[in-house]
This record gives C-alpha cells, structure tokens and sequence, in this order.
C-alpha cells in the first residue's frame, strides 16, 4: 500500500483523497477488491458431476434457469436508494471520466481504475445471482427426489439383457463390448464424481459459516462508508464514482450473503438425498461391470467355439481330400490348432487384465476412502487396524500382480510369429492368383485346390487377428499392473505415514507369557518341517542352475576356511613391509569377506529356496525371511569379528589398537549369536497366522533384541572404551572424544526406547524402528570399511610419493635437472617459492585426510537422514516453514527452511571442498603423472575455481533463481565490468591464461622492464616476482601476457656469461687468450658444447679489451660462476706478469 501511494504522491490532493477512502471503504486499497472478492465472495467452483443419463433427482443441482430476483438495496449519496447499480450505469460513468478534458492522465487513470473494479463487482453479484438459483433448485422437491432415487434402488435388480444370440457374430460382440466400457469408464468417472462431492460438502458446510461473517463485517464497512457525507475537498466527480464503487461492493456482498444462506439450505435439505445418489451410481456402476464380464465370457466362449468347430470341420473333409493335396489340408489343420491355442491365452491374458483393472479400481478408492476417515473422524487405533489390514491385503496384491520376468521375451516372439503369418498370408494371395485359370468351358481344374488355399487365406487371417489382440492386451496388462503396483506403493506409503505413532497392539501383559508354549508348537510341528522339506526341493527344481551354483559356492567356502584364514595371516604379513601395495590389502579384505560370510550364505541359500518356491504356507515365507535377514545381520557383525583378527585388516593394514580389535571380537560372539536367534524367531512369527500368538512371540523377541543390543553398544561405546583413547591420541581435539558421553547415551538409549514402544503396544513402529536401526549399523559398518580402506590406500601413497621425493631430492643434489632452473637460484638467496608449500607433502597428506573425515561424517549424516526419513519427517516438517517465494516464469516455488539449510550445507562444503580437493588432487592424482610442479599447481588452481563456480551455481538452483530472467542483469553487469573493473577483469583473465598457456611459472627467472627476479607466486589478479634484494615486485597479470617479457627459462635454461677483460698494452695478446682459454676449460660448470669463446674485441683508451663468453647448464650458480672465473682470470694474470691497467689519459699541453 505504502508504494502505491509513494507512486501517487505527484497526483493532486483530491485524487490521493479518492484512494484513502477507497482504502477506508473495505480495509483495503481498491485495486485489492477484485482480488478480495474473488478469494472471499465468490463460491468455490462447484464439484463436476455426472450429467449424462442421470434425471433431476439425480443431479447434485438442477439446471433450472434462475428466478427474476430484485437487487438489494443500496444507499448513495447522489442516486436514489433504491435502485440498484448496473453495468449500464458503470459503463455512463466511465465514459463520462474518459470525456472530461479537465482532469488530468493521473487522475483520469485512478477514476477508470475505480469502475473497472465496480464492473468486477457486478460482474460477481451476478454469478451470485446464479448459483443461489441452482442452490435453491438443488432444495426443491428433495422428498420427491430421494423418493425417486429409492424407487430406483428398491427395485428389483434383473440380470443384465444382453442383445446377444447364437445368430450374433464375434465382430458384433466385439463392438457391444466396447461400447459397454465406454460406457463402465463413464459410470466409473460419475462414481468417483458421487463420492468426491460428499467430501467437498463437508468441507463447505463448515467454511460457510466463516465467509458468512467476514461477508457481514464487510457489509458494515460499506454501509459505515456509504452513510458519511462527501469530502469538503472531493469534487461531485470522485465523489459519485466512489459511490458507484461502493454501491457495487454492497450488491456484491448482499448477492454473496443471499447465495451462501442458499448453499447451507440446499446442504442440509439434501443431506438424506447425497447418500442415496452416491449409492444409485455405484449400483450403475456394478452392473456396467456384471454386463461387461458376461461379454467378455460369452466372446471368449465363441472364439473358442469357432477354433474347435473350424478343427472339427478340416478333420472331417481331411478324409475327401486327394492325396497330393493332403499336405496343403494337414497344414491347414495345424494353423487352425495354433489359433485355438492363441485363443485360449487370449482368454486367460483377458482375466488378467480384468483382474489387473479392477484391483486398480479398488485400490485407488481405498485410498479416497481411507482419507475421508482419517480427514473425518481422524487418525483413531480403529481407524489403524482397518488402515492396516487394508496395507496387508494390499500388500499380498502387489506380489500377485508383479510384474512378468518373461514378457519381453514372449513379446518379440509374438511378434516374430505375427511377421511370419504375415508372410505366409502374401504367399497364399500370391498362390491364388496363379491358380487362377480358366480351361475355355467356365470351370478351374484346380477349383480344389483353391478352396483349400482359400481356407487356408481365412485361418491365416483369424491367426493373425488373435496373434495382434493378444499381443496388445499382453502389453496393457503390463503397462496396468504397473500403474497398479505404482497405486499400491502410494497407498502404503499414504498408511506408513498416517500410521506410525498408532498402536497396532494393546500393552504387554503377563498372560502373552503363556502363549509362548502353543506358539512354539505351532513353529516346530513336524508336519510343517516336512512340508519346509519339500518346499525347498521345489525351490532347487524351479532354478536348478542358480541353485547348484549357490550350493558350489557354499560348499567351496567352507571346505576353504583353514585356506581363508592362511590367507589373512600371510597379507598382514606382507602388509608389514616397506614394499607392501594395496593389493595386499584388497585380498586381506576378500579373505575376511569370505570367511565372514560362510555361515550366512547358508542362511541366504536356505531362505532364497524357500522364497522362490511359491509356496503360500505362512510358515514357509516366515522362514524364507527369517533365513535372509538373519544372514544379512549375521554376515555384517562376522566381517567385522574377522577384520579384527590378529594380523587381519585391523591389526596390520588400519592400525587400529589391540585393546579395540580384542573388545569386538569378544562381545561380537555373543551379540551375533543371540541377536541372530532372537531376529530369526522375530521375523518368522511376524508371518505367524494367529494374531495372539504373533503379537506374543514378536513382542518378546524384539524387546529381548533391542535389550542385547543396547548391552552391546554399552559394551563397546562405553565413554572409557579403547575406541575414544585411540581416537584422542591420533586426533587430540577429536569430536567423537568430546562427544563419547552423548554417543554412549543415543547408541543405548535408542534401543531402550524401542523396546518400551514394543511393550506400550507400538509394534509395528518398534518393529519398523528396529529394521530401521539394523539398517543404519549394516550401513555404518560399510562405511567404516570404505573410510579404512581410503585411509589405507593414502598411507600407501603417501609412502610412496615421500620415497620418489627422497630419491628426486638425492638425484637433484648429484645432477641439476632443467626442470629446477630457477628453483635452486631461488633458494640460494633465500626466496620461498609459493608451490613449494602446495606441493608440501605433510600438507597434502593432512588436508586429505581431512576431507576424508569430513566427506566420510557428511556420507553417514546424510545416509542416516535418508533411511530415517521415511519413519522420521523431521526434514519433511522444514518444508513446512516457508520463508518466501520466487517466481521463475512458469511457476511459484517456496524457500523453505529446509532449502536454506541446504544452501549453507552447500556454502560451508563448497568452502571446505576448494580449500582441500586441490590438496586432494594433487597428491592422488597429480602426483601420479608427469607433469611438472608448475602444471600441477595450474591445475590445482583452475579445480579451485571450478569447484566456487559449481557450488554457485548450485546455491542459485538452490533458491530458484531463474537464469533466462537474469538475463539483463548478467548484460548490465558485464557493462558495468566492462568499464568500471575493466582491469581488474582484464588482469583475472590474464591469469587464467597464464595457469592454462604458462608463459611464466612459479620458479621462473623473468626480466620485467629493469627489473629481474624468480615468480614466487601466480594470484587472480597479479604475479609476484622476488628480485635479487628479496623485495616482492607485483606484477598485474595483464602486463605479463601484453608487454614484452624476459623469462630465462622457459624452454631451454641454458645460458650465456659474458665477462669483459682489459689488458695492458704491452701484453701478449695470444698469451691472454690461451690463459682464458684454459680457464674456462678448467671450470667445471662451464659447458662443453657449446664450447667458450675467446675473442679480442677492441683496443680501448688504456687497455686491449678482451670478451669470454661461456655457457651454464642452468642459472642455479650463474653468480657464483661469474665470481669464481673473475677470480681466476685475476690469478693467472697476476702469476703470467699481465697487467690490468687503470684507466689513463693524456692530456697535451699548448
């Protein structure tokens, strides 16, 4: 509102008046009051019933045009009281605002904008208007109506005529079956309508009392504002069109008033009537479904009729047919048997599909019903148990529908055998039209032959024509037991959700103790094991392979158990020594793998027979699952005892101390041994058909399971455990050391927690919670491995990389290398080198190890949130605090809280990723290759800024940002930069090149204008060069890649020295050269090749100028070279009797 009226604060003091009292009239400004009244005023669109075939007792609301009513009365200043405002009167004014010249554009604007909310506001009265005329039809005559609809419902239902006789053609049937589900899906649509409106108008009866209220607190507003006299500074103008605007708003309001006591009385006039016209529409409903099941029936019983008359009639006229044509007869024969086998999987894929289409039906309204209950009478322990044996029931459907393994492959055979029909039809065509021959007197010679031909023409096309139907009903079948399955899934996560905190058992009580004896008799009946007995050769017999490869499997590991645990004993061994490779390691882990899992592939083994033998024998799928859970709880706890062996994976390849390894192969023997019996009996009494005896022995189980296994976690998270102790000593600001108390508490306390759910009557939940929790500890465990391994292998290559340093550095030492050019000229005048810290290989090693750690600890908070969420909505409940809301375009999406945690999860990890994945890369990857330490540390920078600019982008998809809007701004930006920061810019390019075209390195030695020195570090926007005085020499990137540069070793780091000699005049100038020579051929950093050179350059004013040039291998003792020859150059001559003059001038006298 406060920026409306800064955008009017130019207009004229009237005009501003028009809009205060406008803001006064409805408690708003006027340009909200359309608004308003399409949100509050105006009824909620009215639910689309069935109209077709249905009579006025039947309809919801009657089509009856609306009766003449009279406007209500208005109050005004300048027009009559009486009479009510019309678009007539609207459009007058309008015009007369739009005539008048003396108002000005700002002014005229407002005043237009004011009618056109006027028109809005009579516009809306008269769909009032209308829908109080269809309320008040809709309560006409309900006696006569819902005595109609009972009429209906109370006569006798006959069975379904069908216009169907011995004489009607499969065709016809076909086209009378369509038509019918046509006709069911339409009935099947006004059914859902039925039942929706019964939910809609329970949610209106209780939101018309609201909106009556709020409709009368504005009347009041209106009427308080229509019955003030004008303004002393409006003119008559403003003033009658407020008027208009107010008058409007009172018959809208008086129309909506009238339209809502309409609503509530057709409501509750036709609250017996709903019911019965709900109940008329799913009778319709049932007998569409009657009619189209006997079409169905009668279609598959005459296809099959015809396919065995049509055998029976070619077996008959077999015996007339003339020996050469009997193999064109027999043929005909067997095409005809092949389409009565079509016919009857037609019929049978027919069912499915009915099955699969009605099973939908029933599941979709379930759900619609379900959540009428719960949105009714709320979420009771009834309402669970209905909800519950609905999920059960629902349940045993989804594994009856799943879908079919084979279908892909009876597909494409279909397909295959329908080309083939295909092409034998174009061969029969292609056969009768050579037969065609007339032999002069009218008649064919081969008319027998043609008729056989021709049968063979009709049974071709009958085959293809079923072929294709089965085809296409296969593939509907599927695609509905999919959608099935996808409804399925919704409706029991819709019941997990609902669910959770409702008791699905009453509380312990001693007498579920007694009910241990007959439970256990109904688990070791020996009828039962025998029937487990064949269960399980129908199980090998049904996958034969797959269950002789398990049984290889089993046997092998273990007959191979003493060899395994050889195994383990001889990699810890090799693990110890200084040349040791991971791949001692990755077999120490395949060792304990298989050993752990001897026991548990058992299990597996046993339960996976059992599964897959169909069997629906409650016992026999209790066992199946009983069999592979435990294996799968067996197995993890097992890896973890057989990791911590005595020279195992824990003891020689992760360090982990012997106090650790000893506590959990201690306390791991009892734990998988009683909590593995205590899940097995959990799982299989969870199958168990008698409710008393399940609830009993699954309450018990679980509360013994979730007791062992806090006494486990006390055991071995205790806040004195040797766990923490290593942990402090490896790490003495560790967090899981700080925090051991708090850890002890939720590892024991959980299971506590649980098992008290379980005695309270929460079953399921303590039931779903404890799946949950074995899930996350299975989860944990991986996780521990991973994270041992990546630290093991990171030992191993940090071994490695420090070894290839010491013997780079030893190699460095007895030779200079090229590629050290001027990383020794640096050191020898005290100048540290950037990439020297980067390439720091405890560095490396500690920033990895931290991004290990922290990666590791995200992977588990992020894994547990996934796993618990479905049980736990705690992230689910952040949605609900939205903050606020952006537009992309298409489209409103909310920030919530939970989006803004993750964008600083986001933030936070994109700052601690570019800060440590360079260190990462280099030392895993990098290191790895034969790249030098320049490209290297180009590398590392360039992954730096690809890691800020990903994490940017996805902070803004985070928040929805829309990219295609921000167009302007990225162009408005790239101006502003292109002439305000158009250097700064230029020089973070310039940089960019510099790291991917390395025209300079770090290391190098450069001349810059006067100035020379080694690159000491490459930033974003400038290079530092230290010169020989140790003075840092900033260099913007732009001046290094336009401006000429001189970089001494780029390529080739081989240089040249030149030294400049005078000598006296009365030297012997072959004399001179010899001792240079000598020199330079004596020094032993003076190259060979290219050999020194001698010259006599010049005679000077006091001395014969000699130049020695030689070259150096590299610059690391340019200096140190250059001082040792000046001083040998200054030894020899003193020792030869050569002079070096001083400067002299003479100087004559006149």
């Amino acid at each position: 509102m406060f920026v409306r009226l800064r955008q009017l604060t130019w207009f004229s003091k009237s005009s501003l008046l028009v809009w205060i009292i406008g803001v006064m009239a409805v408690g708003g400004p006027p340009w909200t009051i359309a608004e308003a009244q399409r949100s509050e005023l105006q009824p909620p669109p009215e639910a689309t019933l069935p109209t077709e075939n249905r009579s006025a007792s039947e309809s919801p609301a009657s089509e009856s045009p609306a009766p003449e009513t009279n406007g209500p009365e208005t109050i005004g200043a300048d027009r009559s009281a009486d009479a009510a405002i019309t678009l007539e009167d609207i459009k007058k004014g309008s015009a007369q605002v739009e005539g008048n010249s003396d108002l000005d554009d700002a002014l005229k604007a407002s005043l237009q904008e004011i009618y056109r909310q006027a028109e809005q506001n009579i516009q809306a009265a008269e769909t009032s208007k209308q829908n109080q005329a269809k309320f008040v039809a809709m309560a006409d005559d309900v006696s006569g109506q819902t005595q109609a609809v009972k009429d209906k419902l109370n006569k006798p239902q006959k069975s379904s005529t069908l216009e169907v006789d011995g004489e009607t053609s499969i065709e016809v049937i076909k086209q009378q079956l369509a038509a019918k589900k046509v006709e069911l899906a339409s009935a099947v649509q006004a059914d859902g309508e039925w039942s929706a409106e019964r939910t809609r108008r329970q949610k209106r009866i209780a939101e018309i009392p609201v909106e009556q209220l709020a409709v009368d607190q504005k009347l009041e507003q209106v009427k308080e504002q229509l019955s003030r006299s004008a303004p002393a500074n409006e003119t008559p103008l403003q003033t009658e069109t407020r008027i208009s605007l107010l008058r409007s708003q009172l018959q809208s309001l008086e129309a909506r008033k009238q339209e809502l006591v309409a609503e509530q009385g057709a409501y509750a006039a036709t609250t017996d009537l709903l019911p019965l016209q709900i109940q008329l529409a799913n009778q319709k409903t049932n007998q569409l479904k009657e009619t189209t099941k006997k079409l169905e029936a009668i279609l598959v019983e005459r296809q099959e009729s015809k396919a065995a008359n049509t055998i029976d009639d070619l077996t008959a006229k077999l015996s007339n047919t003339p020996g050469p044509l009997l193999p064109l007869a027999e043929r005909n024969i067997e095409i005809a048997r092949q389409n009565q086998i079509l016919v009857s999987k037609l019929s049978e894929a027919t069912k499915l599909l009915a099955d699969a289409q009605e099973s939908f039906v029933e599941v979709k309204a379930a759900k619609t019903t379900s959540q009428e209950r719960l949105g009714t009478v709320g979420l009771t322990d009834a309402l669970g148990i209905i909800l519950r044996e609905k999920r059960a029931e629902f349940e045993e459907l989804r594994t009856k529908f799943r879908p079919l393994p084979d279908l892909r492959e009876k597909t494409q055979q279909y397909q295959i055998n329908a080309f083939e029909l295909e092409d034998d039809l174009a061969h029969v065509r292609e056969q009768i039209e050579s037969l065609q021959v007339d032999d002069g007197e009218g008649s064919n010679p081969n008319q027998e032959e043609i008729e056989l031909w021709d049968q063979r023409r009709e049974l071709l096309i009958d085959t293809l024509d079923t072929q294709n139907t089965l085809l296409q009903i296969m593939l509907n079948a599927d695609t509905q037991r999919r959608q099935l399955r996808m409804v399925i899934d919704d409706y029991i996560e819709f019941v997990d959700q609902n669910l959770f905190w409702i008791r699905s058992a009453p509380a312990f009580s001693v007498m579920e103790i007694g009910r241990l004896v007959p439970a256990s008799a109904w688990l070791l009946n020996p009828s039962h094991w025998s029937s487990v007995w064949r269960h399980l050769i129908a199980g090998a017999k049904h996958q034969p392979i797959s269950s002789i490869l398990a049984l290889l499997m089993t046997l092998g590991l273990i007959g191979y158990r003493s060899r395994l645990k050889q195994g383990i004993l001889e990699t810890g061994a090799e693990a110890s020594t200084f040349h040791a490779t991971f791949l001692a390691t990755a077999k120490s882990l395949g060792y304990s793998i298989a050993l752990a899992f001897q026991w548990p592939i058992v299990f597996a083994f046993i339960g996976w027979l059992l599964l897959i033998s169909n069997g629906t024998d409650p016992l026999i799928r209790g066992l199946g699952m009983g069999f592979v859970v435990t294996a799968i709880y067996v197995a993890s706890r097992e890896l973890i005892k057989d990791v911590c062996r005595d020279n195992g994976l824990a003891d020689s390849h992760f360090g982990w101390d012997k106090a650790i390894r000893s506590l959990l192969r201690l306390h791991l023997r009892w734990y998988t041994a009683v909590g593995g019996i205590l899940i097995f009996l959990m799982i299989v009494y969870h199958e168990c058909p008698d409710v008393q005896w399940r609830i009993s022995v699954t309450r018990i189980t679980s509360v013994f399971l979730f007791g062992v296994t806090a006494l486990f976690h006390h055991c071995i998270l205790s806040p004195k455990s040797p766990i923490y102790v290593q942990a402090r000593r490896e790490h003495p600001d560790s967090v899981s050391y700080r925090w051991r108390r708090v850890i002890w508490l939720v590892a024991t306390g959980l299971p506590i927690v649980f098992a008290l759910f379980a005695l309270s009557g929460y079953l399921e939940t303590a039931f779903s919670l404890g799946r949950l929790l074995q899930t996350s500890v299975l989860m944990l465990v991986l996780l521990l491995l991973l994270t041992a391994l990546t630290f093991r292998a990171l030992s191993l290559h940090y071994r490695d990389v420090a070894r290839s340093q010491a013997i780079e550095r030893r190699e460095k030492r007895l030779a200079a290398t090229p590629n050290a050019a001027g990383e020794g000229l640096a050191s020898d005048i005290g100048i540290e080198l950037e990439e020297e810290e980067a390439a720091d290989l405890p560095t490396l090693d500690r920033n990895t190890r931290q991004l290990i750690y922290v990666t590791s600890a995200a992977i588990t908070l992020f894994s547990l949130a996934y796993v618990w969420s479905d049980v736990l909505p705690a992230i689910n409940i952040l949605d609900r605090a939205v903050f606020f809301e952006v537009s992309t375009g298409e489209r409103v999406e909310e920030i919530s809280l939970r989006t803004l945690v993750y964008v600083i999860v986001t933030i936070v990890g994109a700052m601690f990723a570019a800060k440590n994945l360079p260190s990462f890369l280099e030392l895993l990857i990098l290191s790895r290759t034969s790249l030098d330490s320049g490209a290297r540390y180009a590398m590392t920078t360039i992954f730096r800024y690809i890691v800020i600019t990903i994490a940017t982008i996805a902070v803004l998809n985070l928040l929805w940002i829309p990219w295609t809007q921000l167009g302007w701004l990225l162009a408005a930006a790239s101006v502003g930069l292109g002439f305000g920061m158009q250097e700064i810019v230029a020089n973070f390019v310039c940089g960019l090149i510099l790291l991917v075209e390395r025209p300079v390195r770090v290391g190098d030695i450069v001349t810059i204008d006067d100035t020379t020195g080694v690159v000491s570090r490459i930033q974003m926007r400038a290079t530092t060069v230290t010169n020989w005085d140790r003075k840092e020499f900033i260099v913007p990137n732009k001046t290094l890649i336009t401006d000429k540069l001189l970089n001494w070793s780029l390529t080739n780091v081989v240089n040249r020295v030149t030294i400049n000699i005078g000598v006296d005049y009365e030297s012997d100038t072959r004399q001179v050269q010899a001792i240079l020579i000598r020199i330079t051929d004596e020094h032993p950093d003076v190259m060979d090749d290219p050999a020194p050179v001698i010259n006599f350059d010049s005679f000077g004013d006091s001395s014969l100028n000699f130049v020695v040039r030689f070259y150096l291998a590299n610059l690391d003792r340019r200096v140190m070279v250059t001082h040792e020859i000046n001083n040998m150059i200054l030894n020899e001559f003193r020792a030869a009797g050569i002079s070096i003059p001083f400067p002299q001038r003479d100087v004559h006298m006149k």
